[in-house]
C-alpha cells in the first residue's frame, strides 16, 4: 500500500482506521458506527434490516434539487498522471481521453439501444430519458470546465470541512491546462 501522508485535520475530528477483519458495513450492523456514507446500497439495507434507514428517503427528489440548485453533478472518479509521465509522454493524456470517451459512448449508446438493451430493467428508456431531462444529455461528462461547478463546490467544501487551509483554483489543480 502506499504510504499514508499526514493530515493536519482540525481538533473536532478523529480518524480513526477499522481493524483489518471488519468492514464498515459489519460495524453499522453491530451498531459501533451511526450512518455509512457510500456509493453502493448495503447488503443489510438490500436484507430489509429494521437497522439501517436512508438518511433522505426522497433521495431523488433532494439530489434533482441540489443539481438544480447548483449544477453540481457529484463526481464520482476523476483520471490523474503523474507530472513526470505527462512530461516525458505528453500524448497519454489524449491516449486516455480519447480511450475512457469511447468506453463512455458505449456504455451510453447501451442505455437506450432497444434492439439489444445491455440492462433488462422496466421501464429503463424512461428512466434515461428522465435523467437526460434532469441532467441534460452528457451527465457524465469530461473535461474540466463541463465539471467546473463540482470541482469548484468540492474546493470550497473542502476548506468548510477544515480538510484545507483555502480554497485552491481550478488553475491551480490543472496548471497543464491553464499554463
Amino acid at each position: 500500500p502506499a504510504p499514508l501522508i499526514p493530515l493536519d485535520l482540525p481538533s473536532d475530528i478523529h480518524l480513526e482506521f477499522i481493524a483489518a477483519d471488519k468492514t464498515l458495513e459489519g460495524m453499522l450492523d453491530a451498531g459501533e458506527l451511526d450512518a455509512l456514507f457510500a456509493t453502493y446500497i448495503p447488503n443489510m439495507f438490500l436484507n430489509g434490516s429494521p437497522q439501517i434507514a436512508r438518511l433522505f428517503p426522497n433521495f431523488k427528489e433532494v439530489e434533482q434539487d441540489y443539481y438544480q440548485r447548483t449544477g453540481i453533478f457529484p463526481i464520482m472518479h476523476a483520471v490523474v498522471i503523474r507530472e513526470d509521465v505527462h512530461r516525458e509522454h505528453p500524448w497519454v493524456a489524449a491516449s486516455l481521453y480519447k480511450a475512457f470517451s469511447e468506453a463512455k459512448d458505449l456504455a451510453i449508446n447501451g442505455l437506450y439501444d432497444s434492439d439489444a438493451l445491455g440492462l433488462a430493467l422496466p421501464f429503463l428508456l424512461d428512466h434515461v430519458e428522465e435523467a437526460w431531462r434532469t441532467f441534460g444529455t452528457d451527465f457524465w461528462s469530461y473535461g474540466v470546465e463541463s465539471n467546473r461547478p463540482a470541482l469548484e463546490g468540492l474546493a470550497q467544501y473542502v476548506v468548510d470541512q477544515g480538510l484545507a487551509p483555502r480554497v485552491v483554483s481550478i488553475e491551480e489543480l490543472f496548471p497543464a491546462i491553464y499554463s
